[in-house]
């Protein structure tokens, strides 16, 4: 877990209030600080954080640079980044690095404390796993690292952060799985993690990683509807 921002009060501040909160969560977690971008980029590399706080206007590597650079230079998609500023204009050149939430300064303990909870909530959904079987052979991988599914037939591909793989199944018994669980089964060939939803109109959705995927014609009403009741959940 990480925070950086070059103002030392609101550094000193806001670990404070982290350090209080998971003492009253029982929980156990370093906490690094940065003072400028350049700084937390290196050290990001080393030592991924599953949490960072992240000041927008920082001097040199601001933010909105940082964002840039841990979602499309490094592609992780797993650490959350909770965004802090002084400007509420910011809110809408953000959305494309997914942040689990923007902070507006003076930030306060309750700000600080619905964050980790939230943090807290993704990572016991990221410890799901979504299990197939290969011949003898079965597998199991993260849910968060599902981008979407899509069948021909009787087999069933599965698109992961890293890579493609291929079992036999049917989208229902898929689903059956996945149901509950941040999934949308927009098309009778797709199911689609809402979590990597660039995008959401009326006959399709697009990716991250800019796939496009069809609605059925029949689903496009309740998906939108599941698609924006997942949004209000996350704030």
């Amino acid at each position: 877990m990480a925070i950086c921002d070059d103002e030392y009060k609101i550094q000193f501040l806001m670990e404070d209030y982290l350090e209080q909160i998971f003492r009253e969560y029982d929980i156990r977690k370093e906490i690094e600080v940065y003072s400028n971008g350049e700084e937390f980029c290196r050290q990001f590399e080393k030592n991924r954080f599953d949490l960072v706080f992240l000041d927008i206007e920082l001097p040199g590597m601001n933010g909105v640079q940082i964002g840039r650079f841990i979602r499309e230079q490094v592609r992780d998609e797993k650490v959350q980044i909770a965004y802090v500023s002084g400007n509420t204009g910011y809110a809408l050149e953000l959305f494309e690095f997914r942040p689990i939430n923007f902070l507006v300064k003076p930030v306060q303990l309750g700000d600080i404390r619905h964050v980790v909870d939230k943090y807290l909530l993704l990572e016991g959904q990221d410890a799901e796993v979504f299990r197939y079987k290969k011949g003898a052979d079965f597998f199991q991988i993260p849910m968060s690292d599902i981008l979407y599914f899509t069948s021909r037939g009787r087999k069933v591909t599965i698109y992961k952060n890293d890579g493609e793989d291929e079992f036999y199944s049917t989208m229902e018994q898929v689903y059956s799985q996945v149901k509950g669980k941040r999934f949308l089964f927009v098309h009778k060939s797709y199911i689609v993690n809402a979590k990597y939803i660039k995008l959401l109109e009326y006959e399709r959705v697009t990716l991250q990683n800019k796939t496009v995927i069809p609605i059925s014609q029949s689903k496009r009403s309740e998906i939108r509807k599941q698609f924006l009741d997942m949004k209000k959940e996350e704030r």
